[in-house]
This record gives C-alpha cells, sequence and structure tokens, in this order.
C-alpha cells in the first residue's frame, strides 16, 4: 500500500436531510371554528325557544313585527289593544318594578301609528286642529282637549258643556272606541281662583260631564276606569297660568304594558 493510499482519509457518508412538505397553513381551523360557533348559537337558539316565557316571546315578536299604516283616516282599529278590566292590577306588580336589561321604556310603535292616524282624523274636521292635542307617552295614548278664545268647551265658568264640546268629545269617543283600551279622564282649570275648592270641584265635575257625554256617543261606560280633578296643577303653559288652553279635558288610553319588563337605567 502506498503512503498516498494511507494517508486517505475516510469520511462517513451523511443522507441528505428529507425535506418537510409545504405547510399548508390554518384555514381550515378557521372554518372549523365558525362551524362549532354557529352551532352551537343554533342549539342555544332551540333551547332558549322552548323554554322561553309566552308572553316574552310574543313581545319579541311583536317589537320585530313590521308595522303598515292605513290608508283610511279612521285608522284600522288595531293598534291600541289596551288593558282590559281585570289585568291591571295582575300586571300593576310586575310594571311597577323596573328591571335593569330589559326593553327601552319607550312609546310602541303602534301607539304611535294611532296617535297619528286619530289626530288627522280629528284635525281635518273643521275647527278641530287648534283644539285637539294627541300624543303618546309611557302610560298609552295622551288627548287633550284645550279651550281656546274662540273656542270654549264648557259655558262660561261652569260644568255644563257647550255644543262644541259635546261634538268634540262625540268625535274622540268614536275614535277610541275602536280600540280596547281603558280610559282616564282628567280634568283641568286654569288659575283663576287659585287652588281653591272651587277649582278642585269644577275640574272633577268637567271631568264627570266629559265622560257622560262619551258615553251618551257610544263610548261603554265599563271602559272608564278613573276620573281626576287637576284644577290648575298641570297647566300646559306654567309662566301663563291664566291662558285658556290651561282649561281642558285629558282622555288618556292606558295601552297595554310591554310583555318584556322595563329597563330602569333608561328614560325616555
Amino acid at each position: 500500500m502506498t503512503d498516498s493510499a494511507a494517508e486517505t482519509i475516510i469520511r462517513p457518508r451523511r443522507g441528505r436531510a428529507k425535506r418537510h412538505q409545504a405547510h399548508h397553513g390554518g384555514a381550515w381551523k378557521v372554518a372549523y371554528a365558525d362551524f362549532v360557533t354557529a352551532m352551537m348559537a343554533f342549539f342555544l337558539l332551540l333551547w332558549l325557544i322552548s323554554n322561553v316565557n309566552k308572553s316574552k316571546l310574543k313581545g319579541l315578536a311583536d317589537y320585530f313585527t313590521p308595522i303598515t299604516t292605513s290608508n283610511n283616516p279612521m285608522g284600522s282599529g288595531t293598534a291600541l289593544a289596551g288593558r282590559r278590566l281585570g289585568q291591571a292590577e295582575e300586571v300593576g306588580a310586575t310594571a311597577a318594578q323596573p328591571v335593569a336589561g330589559g326593553s327601552a321604556n319607550i312609546p310602541d310603535a303602534a301607539l304611535r301609528v294611532f296617535a297619528d292616524e286619530m289626530l288627522v282624523a280629528l284635525q281635518a274636521q273643521a275647527d278641530m286642529h287648534r283644539n285637539v292635542q294627541v300624543r303618546p307617552d309611557q302610560n298609552g295614548l295622551r288627548v287633550n282637549l284645550v279651550d281656546t278664545a274662540e273656542h270654549p268647551m264648557f259655558r262660561g265658568p261652569t260644568a255644563e258643556l257647550n255644543d262644541y264640546g259635546r261634538h268634540l268629545l262625540t268625535s274622540v269617543a268614536r275614535q277610541l272606541i275602536r280600540s280596547n283600551a281603558q280610559l282616564a279622564i282628567e280634568g283641568h282649570t286654569d288659575a283663576v281662583g287659585g287652588n281653591s275648592d272651587t277649582n278642585w270641584r269644577l275640574s272633577g265635575e268637567r271631568a264627570l260631564a266629559a265622560r257622560a257625554a262619551m258615553i251618551a256617543a257610544g263610548m261603554p261606560p265599563y271602559r272608564f276606569s278613573e276620573v281626576i280633578a287637576k284644577a290648575g296643577t298641570e297647566p300646559i303653559y306654567p309662566s301663563q297660568p291664566e291662558r285658556p288652553e290651561n282649561r281642558r279635558i285629558t282622555i288618556v288610553a292606558l295601552a297595554e304594558p310591554p310583555a318584556l319588563p322595563r329597563d330602569a337605567s333608561f328614560r325616555f
């Protein structure tokens, strides 16, 4: 063996490292996570539908139901369901205790539609646009029938309705008779006479006269739940307490309370 052969250095042959296959990414993981989330939400929805209180479910359905208005100025007659006799005590315990996380204290959309239809129908009649004010609030629908210098509703400082006041109350009764709402009537006077017994008595007698006129127009007597004397304690124009517009009859149509609890953290 030659010297060159003896000096040959033998090195072990190292095999080439195997190349890993290209990384395909985690797109499938995202799709799978979306699928699992969707299935969880679906089964949660099924569980809620099978266990939810029926009145709350009806409230949710009513909330998302679109409201359509009628072309007839007299309205469809279904917008204001209202409270019926025997329901006031039943709903009082829950409605009087606001719960956080419920529905906001906002007038119902159907109530606003009914108010608009009623206002259009009343103001379409001659000489009524200044005497009639209709607006929804948290309790229901408030209809203010106010005196004006040109058209008072009563004969002087008495509780006797004149022809105009009787016609006004008849028109309102024919509108409200289309609903099943319980009604409350408030009598208001101006500041003339102050906080005297005469003003309190006069406002109460005028409210009773308005109730009698509406019953004569066809309103069933059982629809009235309250007759309230307010005297001059709630003027429309506090800075001008002697204005004739402060003398008024207010008719409150009590709307049916919502099925969902009212959110105490929200004020309308």
